[in-house]
């Protein structure tokens, strides 16, 4: 019998199938099969027929998942989920934590920014609305502003809010002991309480930035009203401070040498206006720009509040981080002062050092193009920038100009190419200025694209630099430069008269080139005394006109600030109008970590 069964074994597979298709088939007579047929499917089909099906398999279980998805997505809808923590790396660390005295100082501002709130704010569209206040009524001779307060707000310690805060702030800032940098502006500013919440401001003379001045951060009275004015600036509060911001101090971290490493604060749940989605937010305190960015690239922040251009293209291999652009209310000008160089009392060597700078060229080579061309004090979309004036001398790069007014004004070519010039006893004298700026990168470049031009024109240039925190006692308040490469922060309110009015001069002000015009002055001091936006555009455009027939600057280029986060972050705005650098966190409550996806209404 064996060798019977081995000679059909060649056959034997044929055979099964055969009767396993017969036995299938007596299963159901139908035309389609039925379960108990399809149970036995593999068992008939070829190894080829089965791949097919399985490909067919996987081709419609990746459908299904396509069209899965496609479905949720039109019929969710992305929302913040709450938690997470954002950390961020500033340069510097923070000193004084306080409103009222803040300082050239990024740090304590961004704190404050968090923490405090004041009267009114502005919108990421620079436009004013009520913050501590419902709202306020102006009188008609402007004169007198008043301020109804909102109702239910507690301080960061839980004390309810009320107008003796309003007015204990206001008489701080007005106290000459306590030396506050507001103190000027405050001077001659009546506060009165007119009830529990509301209070009045009266001003001598009506005066149209009043309101700017109210988004100041105003002080809870039962914190701080035992601490003497002399002992202000020392109390520990200014590091632990209690507001009626959104976010409110949770810890901070000490070096060994005393200075702030890291410092938190956590979302206020008792805030009246918008609250955070996320829970917390940390600041890394890091030496200079170098040690921040590298903390970025190593992950030990998610973002940092400044990136230099230079450092850009570090950052721009990593697909994990998104860099953002605001539009800062600054010009960065060179400022002439003729009392620390004779020469530039001349308004043709003004003229003439200004048309040799190619203003293109520095905000392409200098800023990698994040930067806008100014040719005076007013910042395009503003309400006072007056248009083109008739200055009659024009600051276009025309270096053929330039030689033309130093000729016409008694300079002559020597010996290897620099203007010269007899003086009185017929002594000969070069033509050469020392520029001054702050030790900062962009700043610096600046400086040498200036020399650079000035150098091929013919003027002997020197460049000096300060660091920033010494800048304004060493140079800005003694005067002490010729030109001065520098930025100047307008504000929200386009107001000149601290600039150029012939008062401010002399520190404190910031009269940085010492213009003195009795007409400028005039056009100045009665624009910031009305309302009525077309008229102060029509008198502005008048003291633009003569300020640049005097030169008294350079203008230069307003400036973009540039920060870089993870894209794990996500809320964050693009090309936002800010006052301050630190404006960027007003909008800190909208950033968000993490998401959840929710059905829409209706579905």
């Amino acid at each position: 019998m064996f060798p019977t069964s081995f000679r059909w074994r060649k056959g034997e597979k044929n055979s099964h199938e055969h009767l396993d298709k017969k036995l299938i088939h007596s299963l159901s007579s139908g035309e389609f099969p039925n379960f108990k047929q399809f149970k036995y499917l593999f068992r008939i089909l070829t190894s080829r027929e089965v791949r097919v099906i399985q490909i067919l398999a996987v081709i419609a279980l990746l459908n299904a998942a396509f069209l899965s998805v496609r479905f949720v997505a039109a019929n969710t809808v992305s929302l913040p989920r709450p938690g997470g923590q954002y950390t961020e790396g500033l340069v510097g660390s923070p000193r004084t934590i306080n409103p009222i005295l803040l300082q050239n100082n990024d740090a304590d501002r961004d704190l404050v920014q968090l923490i405090y709130s004041g009267l009114v704010r502005y919108t990421a569209g620079r436009t004013l609305e009520s913050d501590l206040s419902e709202r306020y009524d102006i009188s008609e001779d402007g004169k007198a502003i008043t301020f109804h307060l909102r109702s239910g707000v507690l301080w960061h310690d839980g004390k309810p809010f009320s107008a003796d805060d309003v007015l204990f702030t206001v008489q701080r800032i007005q106290d000459p002991i306590l030396k506050s940098p507001l103190h000027f502006s405050f001077k001659d500013v009546r506060v009165e309480k007119v009830d529990e919440k509301t209070v009045r401001f009266t001003l001598q003379k009506p005066f149209a930035p009043f309101l700017d001045l109210m988004t100041v951060g105003i002080l809870p009275s039962h914190v701080w009203q035992d601490i003497p004015a002399e002992s202000f600036g020392l109390a520990q509060t200014n590091i632990k401070p209690i507001g009626s911001g959104p976010w409110k101090f949770k810890t901070l971290q000490k070096n060994q040498d005393g200075t702030l490493r890291s410092y938190t604060v956590t979302r206020n749940d008792s805030y009246y206006g918008q609250k955070s989605t996320l829970s917390a937010l940390q600041f890394k305190f890091y030496p200079d720009v170098d040690s921040t960015v590298n903390a970025l690239k190593n992950r030990t922040v998610q973002g940092i509040s400044y990136l230099p251009r230079s450092l850009k293209e570090r950052l721009l291999a990593d697909k994990d981080l998104a860099t953002y652009v605001y539009h800062l209310p600054q010009y960065t000008a060179l400022f002439f002062n003729g009392l620390n160089n004779p020469d530039l009392k001349s308004l043709a060597v003004r003229q003439a050092l200004s048309s040799m700078i190619d203003r293109d060229a520095i905000i392409r080579d200098a800023l990698a193009g994040e930067g806008e061309r100014v040719d005076g004090p007013f910042l395009s979309g503003f309400f006072g920038e007056p248009g083109s004036a008739d200055t009659g001398a024009p600051a276009d790069y025309n270096p053929e100009r330039a030689v033309t007014l130093l000729e016409t004004a008694g300079w002559k070519r020597g010996e290897g190419g620099l203007w010269e010039k007899e003086d009185k006893d017929k002594k000969k004298h070069t033509l050469r200025v020392t520029i001054t700026t702050i030790n900062q990168e962009e700043n610096m470049r600046v400086a040498d694209l200036v020399k650079e031009a000035w150098m091929a024109a013919g003027v002997d240039v020197q460049v000096s630099t300060v660091d920033p925190v010494r800048v304004r006692t060493d140079v800005i308040d003694p005067r002490n430069y010729e030109a001065l490469l520098y930025g100047e922060i307008i504000g929200s309110d386009p107001d000149p008269y601290p600039f150029w009015h012939s008062s401010q001069a002399r520190a404190p002000g910031l009269n940085l080139a010492s213009f003195s015009n009795s007409d400028a002055d005039k056009l100045l001091e009665e624009g910031r005394t009305i309302t009525s936006l077309e008229k102060r555009k029509e008198l502005y455009k008048k003291f633009q006109t003569l300020l640049a027939q005097d030169a008294p600057a350079a203008f230069l280029y307003r400036p973009m600030y540039t920060i870089a986060v993870s894209k794990k972050l996500k809320g964050v705005s693009d090309g936002t109008h800010i006052i301050y650098p630190s404006d960027r966190l007003s909008e800190s409550v909208t950033w968000y970590s993490k998401s959840k996806r929710v059905w829409k209404k209706g579905n």
